[in-house]
């Protein structure tokens, strides 16, 4: 059954109104009527399903039945910090990192980034970094879209309310992820920071270590590009602990 999303709360009984471009997809490429059932979620990892009761050309619109929790949401949330990656690399993590997961992802400039967005490039691209996080959660069926948020700087990075913030560092040779999870496995809010392709500075590391109580780890004894480590993280993380 296709999946769309709503920024309506789902109440049993409800209406619910479809515009814009989902609109158009139910309409003219799906080709549903009144009579035809859609699956429908809301922010709040709730889902349904909806049948149409009414369409026209850009509006749809729907009642919910069946209204229940999301079992597609995880019931830990991970963040990820992801520093700029070249050209390219960012809308694979983010595809990919939605569909493994993940809560929301944060762009993040460090120093060896090699990308540097101007405010007028970055909304762009944070436009279209959204849209392909809200393609990936109705291709993987999740419960709710994932968010990307503005681009920022890594040490104006808000790290309030988390209950662990993870590091991901190629030159610890110590704290294992496994480790670092068994020794906080009550955490249910969860950072993690991922470096560009040139990795994070010494000086990084150490300021997130001190602010932030970041724990370095390592991923292995294989060094993965930016564009794996977050989606091996987020995995490994989620079936440690939810598994």
């Amino acid at each position: 059954m296709n999946r769309f999303f709503t920024d309506e709360p789902l109440v049993e009984g409800g209406t619910v109104t479809i515009e814009g471009e989902d609109a158009k997809h139910i309409t003219r490429v799906l080709r549903l009527e009144k009579g035809d059932r859609v699956e429908l979620c809301d922010k709040n990892a709730a889902e349904c399903d909806a049948v149409i009761t009414d369409t026209e050309k850009e509006r749809v619109r729907l009642r919910a039945e069946n209204v229940r929790r999301s079992t597609a949401e995880p019931l830990t949330e991970v963040t990820l910090f992801q520093c700029l990656p070249k050209s390219g690399k960012m809308e694979l993590i983010i595809q990919k990192c939605v569909e493994m997961g993940v809560h929301s992802i944060v762009p993040v400039s460090s120093a060896r980034c090699v990308v540097k967005l101007d405010k007028k490039d970055s909304a762009a691209r944070i436009q279209r970094y959204n849209r392909i996080a809200y393609e990936a959660a109705k291709q993987s069926k999740r419960g709710r879209v994932p968010e990307v948020k503005n681009v920022t700087a890594l040490k104006k990075c808000a790290l309030d309310g988390f209950d662990l913030v993870l590091t991901a560092y190629e030159l610890e040779k110590e704290t294992t992820l496994k480790r670092a999870l068994t020794a906080h496995r009550d955490a249910r809010r969860i950072a993690v920071f991922i470096g560009p392709e040139g990795g994070f500075e010494a000086e990084e590391v150490n300021w997130l270590a001190e602010r932030w109580d970041a724990i370095s780890v390592s991923l292995g004894s294989r060094i993965l590009r930016t564009e794996t480590a977050g989606m091996a993280v987020i995995a490994m993380l989620l079936y440690e602990l939810e598994g």
